[in-house]
């Protein structure tokens, strides 16, 4: 799952979204170093990753993005989902896109500066592009491509999702209305059940209510 994904299934609560953001930039045990309910957000961003991955059908969605994308196919995919679950926000999240947006940036920026150099580029950016919004829309989501396509280590071909996107648009909704609401699902179990960061195997004693403000059907 990508940036908006991430976010969402942090639910409402701040830490978890502030770790959940910055679980890209955090590397190996430096999340130990932070608050400790955002160590449980870097958990929950690295669960959510390996819990995409394992996936039978994120897998099958790679497998079609392969031939284009090569190495970044798993980027690619990661950001088609984003765009089904912005196209279609309102059936998710009693707030609209942009509300939510707002609501997630407004929480965000106030510690944004005390977050890896990365996360904080990366929060710029979104701020300033209005980059989540964008994925609402195919043409959006494919200048998203774009721009990444520029900042990648090797020739990756996602400045020509859009044809593949839309040659296989009905079956990557099939797909993501199918692993969607699993990964809801184990989010939320997850954030109920997250190991303490130092290394042991007890649960926590107070597992958080999770709130999606959701309206799925």
């Amino acid at each position: 799952m990508n940036t908006l994904a991430h976010l969402y299934l942090s639910g409402d609560d701040p830490d978890l979204l502030l770790g959940n953001f910055i679980g890209d930039s955090v590397r190996g045990d430096d999340f130990l170093q932070l608050e400790y309910r955002v160590q449980q957000g870097v958990l929950l961003h690295r669960s959510i990753d390996r819990f995409t991955d394992q996936h039978a059908v994120f897998k099958h969605i790679c497998s079609m993005m392969r031939d284009g994308f090569s190495r970044y196919a798993p980027v690619v995919a990661d950001v088609f989902l984003d765009h089904f679950l912005a196209r279609d926000w309102e059936r998710f999240n009693a707030l609209s896109l942009k509300e939510y947006v707002q609501w997630a940036q407004g929480l965000l920026a106030p510690r944004i500066d005390r977050c890896p150099e990365r996360s904080k580029r990366y929060f710029h950016y979104l701020s300033t592009t209005n980059t989540l919004m964008q994925y609402q829309s195919i043409d959006g989501i494919c200048n998203t491509l774009s721009q990444m396509s520029k900042r990648t280590r090797f020739k990756s071909g996602m400045e020509n999702a859009k044809p593949v996107l839309t040659n296989c648009y009905n079956e990557l909704e099939e797909n993501f209305e199918i692993f969607f609401p699993e990964v809801v699902k184990f989010a939320s179990a997850s954030i109920s059940d997250l190991t303490s960061p130092v290394q042991t195997s007890a649960k926590l004693n107070h597992p958080s209510d999770v709130n999606y403000r959701h309206v799925y059907k």
